[in-house]
């Protein structure tokens, strides 16, 4: 009884101390919040040097940047659902290879900026701040729905969405290396030039791991 009652005792301690966590609150998606987040990222886009200025310091928008890179997938994979589910595998991984070639183009920009020209920032910001510049990449949800209704291929119409996400964000990177990180023009169109080569390396690479020789076929 008395091991029990111990038991008892262990367990209430650990559901008091889960209830105490702080869990993300749904506000922060509500859609003032989103309609806000979206004009944020419309100034990016405008190379709007304040609206990237606050994005960059402001570690709440984290979420909010993963969330516009992450929702176009998230969307994209379950219209393909509507497809069929023979291929639903192999259309995940091709909607997923852009978004790890964005994510990784951006961080290894941020570490170039920092080992090669040894520039000071944080990785996150800069993230935070090319996250929202992605915002593009939420058209190509119009391109599989497209494919889901047989008006066309989602693949080509996909591929060119995020040809377009990636020149935006290189474009904003641009500015963002010489405003945050304080690089010279030259020192910026190196990393950016960086970031371009490593976008491509990384897209040909991940295409090859996780779809095969027929990726250049599907996609590109």
């Amino acid at each position: 009884m008395q091991f029990f009652l111990s038991e008892t005792s262990n367990v209430c301690r650990i559901s008091l101390s889960l209830n105490s966590l702080n869990p993300i609150p749904m506000e922060k998606f509500s859609f003032s919040t989103v309609k806000t987040a979206v004009k944020e990222a419309v100034e990016v886009l405008k190379l709007n040097k304040d609206a990237m200025h606050k994005i960059a310091l402001d570690e709440k928008a984290t979420l909010m940047a993963f969330a516009i890179l992450l929702a176009p997938f998230v969307v994209n994979t379950l219209l393909g659902t509507f497809q069929g589910t023979m291929f639903f595998g192999l259309q995940m991984k091709v909607f997923l290879i852009p978004v790890l070639v964005t994510v990784g183009g951006i961080f290894l920009m941020s570490l170039a900026a920092q080992l090669i020209f040894q520039a000071r920032g944080d990785h996150m910001a800069f993230f935070r701040v090319l996250g929202f510049a992605s915002i593009i990449g939420v058209v190509s949800v119009v391109a599989v729905l497209l494919s889901v209704l047989g008006i066309s291929s989602a693949y080509n119409l996909f591929s060119v969405v995020y040809y377009l996400v990636w020149i935006g964000v290189l474009v904003v990177s641009y500015s963002l290396l010489m405003s945050y990180y304080k690089l010279n023009q030259q020192n910026a169109i190196i990393t950016v030039v960086i970031g371009i080569v490593a976008m491509y390396l990384l897209q040909n690479i991940l295409g090859t791991i996780f779809i095969g020789r027929y990726y250049e076929l599907m996609y590109l």
